[in-house]
């Protein structure tokens, strides 16, 4: 069966995605604007100037901030949820579904404050059905055909991802490798075009974010072999967390359950923020910590895993939100973990195999291996002499998933974790 291509001209198209990523990247500039100053309203700080605006406050404040957060947006969640019964999510839009727009902007704000606010999830799932809103709105405007439409929608989507954090490179790969799933050169040519014209939009509103400590990485055999090592278990724990995030996020309540379990929820979380505030202090600081000063292993260790305990426990009790950061986050940790058993053998630096752990935990948790590589090496403007074992972990990454699907038998399709997984439309 022959390809079916857009009946609007390539020339034409790319003066309507021009135009669409615009209007995304003034959509993304009131986003990032309104979590600032969410943070600088709850702690007096944001995050372009301080990595972790929590640490202004005592942890006894912190605890009290997330019980408050908790049920103020256990009803917030719940009239959204009345106000637009029939919720349509990137996945939806790309179908030819029609976006509710009081329902999209009220979901996409009211996921980046709940996060600028202490949520330990992350936010990019708000600025991609942001794009997808101003694309799909767009395009039926013009009435542009099917093929249209999907290109468009998937090119706002990447492009706002990419404005959000100022990643034009992997913006632009999420649109093309996880949800138009095709680099055709029509494909390639609208999502460059319309990512660009994003981040560039956002970045004339809003200063861009710092990025991650520069790590160094070589070319050597030993710091090769530390990268098809930290690959193949990183990459296996990033699959994991897919796995348990979209099964946290399918099985959130709804209707008025949501009103007692998410403050149910949250009492847990603001619990263990006060015993021990880095579990939800901002995802940036974790992984800056461990590409920069370092942590000890049992530390490492302990806000590790409760780390990943509140994160799911925010999905599970109806949290809409992201895992970008908080999944580089989780990788470094992984990755400083074997790195620090590797260390004493292979003289590779912890800080190292935190970044290779980033890069491949990120590629498996997002189904899309040159994204998560991409999106490593703009977090931490790598070196080009990291590309190499950088490369190597995430391919590590991808076949030992492989594997561990053939030897388990089962089918190990991994989808990544968006508004859809929330809205059922990928059951």
């Amino acid at each position: 069966m022959p390809e079916r291509v857009s009946k609007v001209p390539l020339n034409r198209l790319a003066v309507v995605a021009a135009l669409i990523g615009v209007l995304t990247g003034l959509f993304v500039a009131a986003l990032n604007w309104a979590v600032i100053w969410v943070e600088r309203l709850i702690y007096g700080v944001d995050h372009l100037d301080n990595i972790d605006p929590t640490a202004h406050v005592s942890p006894v404040r912190l605890a009290v901030t997330l019980l408050v957060l908790g049920l103020v947006t256990s009803w917030a969640w719940y009239l959204v949820h009345r106000l637009e019964r029939r919720e349509v999510s990137v996945v939806g839009a790309m179908r030819g579904e029609k976006m509710p727009i009081a329902g999209t902007v009220a979901s996409s704000f009211l996921q980046v404050t709940t996060v600028a606010a202490g949520a330990p999830v992350g936010q990019e799932n708000a600025p991609r059905l942001a794009g997808s809103l101003v694309a799909e709105r767009f395009s039926r405007w013009l009435d542009l055909d099917r093929e249209a439409k999907q290109v468009l929608v998937a090119a706002a989507a990447g492009g706002a991802l990419g404005a959000s954090f100022h990643l034009p490179l992997a913006g632009t790969l999420f649109a093309l490798e996880i949800l138009l799933a095709k680099m055709s050169p029509r494909n390639v040519v609208i999502t460059m075009v319309t990512t660009v014209a994003a981040v560039a939009t956002t970045g004339l509103f809003v200063e861009v974010p710092a990025v991650f400590a520069t790590v160094p990485l070589t070319e050597g055999p030993l710091m090769l072999l530390a990268a098809v090592l930290v690959g193949i278990v990183a990459g296996l724990a990033g699959h994991w967390f897919s796995q348990l995030a979209n099964r946290a996020a399918r099985s959130s309540p709804s209707g008025r359950t949501l009103l007692w379990q998410m403050p149910l929820g949250f009492g847990v979380i603001a619990l263990i923020a006060y015993l021990v505030p880095g579990a939800v202090a901002n995802a940036r600081w974790a992984s800056d910590t461990l590409l920069d000063e370092g942590m000890a292993l049992p530390a490492l260790l302990l806000i590790g895993l409760l780390r990943l305990l509140v994160f799911l426990i925010a999905f599970r009790v109806g949290t809409v939100g992201g895992t970008l950061i908080p999944a580089f986050a989780l990788g470094a940790m992984v990755g400083g973990v074997v790195g620090h058993l590797l260390e004493p053998v292979l003289g590779v630096p912890v800080a190292a195999c935190a970044l290779l752990g980033a890069a491949a935990f990120l590629s498996t948790t997002m189904a899309a291996p040159l994204f998560g590589l991409i999106a490593a090496v703009e977090f931490t403007d790598m070196e080009p002499q990291g590309y190499l074992p950088a490369f190597l972990a995430v391919a590590s990454a991808v076949l030992t998933v492989r594997v561990w699907a053939v030897l388990s038998d089962r089918e190990q399709r991994t989808f990544p974790v968006t508004y859809a997984s929330w809205t059922g439309e990928l059951r």
